[in-house]
């Protein structure tokens, strides 16, 4: 993790060339500052590692904790208490796992699914908005870059994307 400053980045990155460094500075930059502002048009309900959760426990659930610790990159620990404040809100349940009375799954209730849903059409009707106004050549660069940028986000970031993986953008915008 890098707290030093500008010293302490060239040292880490000196056998990068500069024209790689600085693309790194630039998409960073600017990938934060769309989170950002997508974030600001998010329901105010829960934080980001919240939302992450409950995403991970719709789209993968029902799972056990060490399973959610895992796809969020948490300690047990934390995503115990990622748990328990999930339930708490009434947004997760935890149940009995089927063959194992020990075991225990998280299992997002109507009211979690309802709520991601409605953080995604937030976010996904304020990123529509504003690709409207793009032209068709800078949709379709997008179109591309998230290809792109799923693949620098895998665990094989030099891996060259599967065919077909730069449509499911276009289609989820005409929607």
């Amino acid at each position: 993790m890098l707290t030093g400053g500008a010293d302490e980045w060239n040292v880490v990155t000196s056998g990068v060339p500069a024209e790689i460094r600085s693309l790194a500075e630039a998409l960073r930059l600017a990938m934060i500052h769309l989170g950002r502002q997508v974030r600001r048009h998010d329901p105010a309900e829960l934080s980001i590692a919240q939302v992450s959760g409950l995403a991970s426990v719709v789209h993968h659930g029902p799972l056990g904790v060490g399973r959610l610790a895992e796809l969020e990159s948490l300690p047990s620990s934390a995503a115990t208490r990622l748990t328990d404040k999930l339930e708490a809100a009434g947004l997760v349940v935890r149940r009995a796992t089927p063959g194992d009375r020990r075991g225990v799954q998280v299992a997002a209730t109507e009211a979690g699914v309802a709520l991601l849903a409605r953080y995604a059409q937030a976010g996904h009707a304020w990123l529509a908005d504003r690709l409207v106004l793009l032209s068709e050549s800078d949709r379709r660069v997008l179109e591309r870059a998230v290809v792109v940028l799923r693949t620098l986000a895998s665990d094989h970031p030099g891996a060259a994307p599967t065919a077909g993986e730069g449509s499911r953008p276009t289609e989820e915008l005409k929607a």
